[in-house]
């Protein structure tokens, strides 16, 4: 029997000390390489790189016009051109001049679009590290289940050991033997699944980080909420809140440059007219187009409509979010105390309660009502792990609401 404890002690050292071995990148790692190489992201960039040229354009004039013409070609003699004044030859220059104000107007829209654009960046990147996060403490809560997996098989293995050893070969031990037997196939199966659970994550997650992880780093601990006044004030960080926001200055730009577009752009033509034998002249001119058919104050409505669109849209958006901020929290505080009632308070009685019972198994009814009990000890475990990872994740997607990931 001395032998068979002290082995017992040894795999449970084993199995306990282990995690403090092992080592992988850090959490904070992986977020910096999405950061830098997730292609989703490198997409926005190179929208954001488009939208700096996008902005010169919006300085520049339109093309002119250049046109070149011979004029009053006589049929009799199309050669020569010194027959009459009307002969001429002709290079034209036409130039539309924006109406003042037309190409500010332009370039703030383009700002405004750029803001969003930035804001977008800032959305994905933070979504993209609330994935991350999220996955990451999905993995800390499979490999916790695991570990109490393995130290409840070795626990079982053990105590059918230890009964065999000392026990007559009755009816009533066989049938305990079997239920024991039966609990530890069903730990086997469920070790099985979680393991194939953990593989998946652990692809998912290097997806998401844009490298091979195989390990993470994580701290688990936790601490009290923060008073949930700290979140409601500080809605405005949202990155998506602010990306409408910015969705509703590019409107009013837009309504901007549809109000100038009722004042015509004045076109400057010059010409110069050579004739053969006669004087050389210049002609110069001036249009403006006519807006008698009321396509102006048209567009104009359609941009005031879009703009108070885009203004309602960012207040529902700030309502919905307020809304989210309170069930987000009220689910914080639900796995905080849900934590503490089986971590602080559950736990280190049952414990206890367990340690002497494993050491007093006699007889085989004592054997099925101890691998019953280890059931429900790792029933409780696994809900410890998961209000402990529920905390972290929940945590992560409070902070993000608020640009704080």
């Amino acid at each position: 029997m001395p032998r068979l404890f002290a082995k017992r002690i040894l795999k449970l050292q084993i199995l306990l000390f282990l995690p403090l071995a092992l080592s992988g990148a850090s959490l904070d790692s992986l977020i910096q390489n999405a950061k830098e190489s997730h292609t989703s992201l490198q997409v926005i960039k190179q929208k954001l790189s488009a939208i700096s040229d996008e902005y010169e354009l919006s300085k520049n004039f339109s093309n002119p016009e250049l046109s070149i013409s011979i004029s009053d070609i006589q049929l009799g003699d199309p050669i020569d051109r010194s027959l009459e004044p009307m002969q001429f030859s002709s290079v034209n220059f036409k130039q539309k001049i924006p109406y003042f104000g037309k190409r500010d107007a332009l370039s703030k829209k383009v700002d405004a679009k750029k803001e969003s654009i930035v804001f977008n960046l800032e959305d994905a990147k933070i979504k993209l590290s609330k994935a991350i996060t999220i996955k990451a403490y999905e993995i800390w809560q499979i490999e916790e289940q695991l570990r109490i997996t393995d130290e409840y098989i070795e626990l079982t293995k053990q105590n059918i050991e230890l009964f065999t050893a000392y026990n007559n070969s009755d009816a009533n031990s066989h049938m305990s033997i079997m239920g024991a037997e039966l609990s530890l196939s069903q730990l086997q199966i469920k070790k099985s699944d979680l393991k194939g659970l953990k593989n998946g994550l652990y692809k998912q997650i290097s997806y998401l980080s844009a490298m091979d992880a195989t390990s993470i780093e994580l701290d688990s601990q936790m601490a009290k909420p923060k008073d949930i006044k700290t979140y409601i004030n500080s809605y405005e960080q949202n990155s998506l809140y602010k990306l409408k926001l910015a969705k509703v200055k590019e409107a009013h730009a837009e309504v901007t440059i549809q109000k100038l577009q009722s004042y015509s752009d004045p076109v400057v033509q010059v010409g110069y007219y050579y004739r053969e034998s006669f004087e050389d002249y210049l002609n110069i001119g001036v249009g403006f187009s006519l807006p008698i058919y009321g396509s102006e104050n048209s567009k104009q409505e359609i941009s005031r409509k879009m703009e108070l669109s885009q203004k309602s849209q960012a207040n529902d958006y700030k309502n919905l979010l307020t809304s989210q901020i309170y069930t987000l929290y009220a689910k914080l505080q639900n796995s905080y105390e849900v934590y503490n009632i089986i971590h602080q308070e559950s736990l280190p009685q049952i414990q206890h309660m367990f340690d002497l019972s494993s050491s007093a198994i006699k007889n085989g009814a004592e054997l099925f009502l101890y691998i019953d009990m280890l059931e429900r000890k790792l029933s409780l475990d696994e809900q410890s792990i998961k209000a402990q990872a529920s905390y972290h994740k929940t945590l992560a997607s409070l902070d993000a609401l608020i640009g704080d990931i």
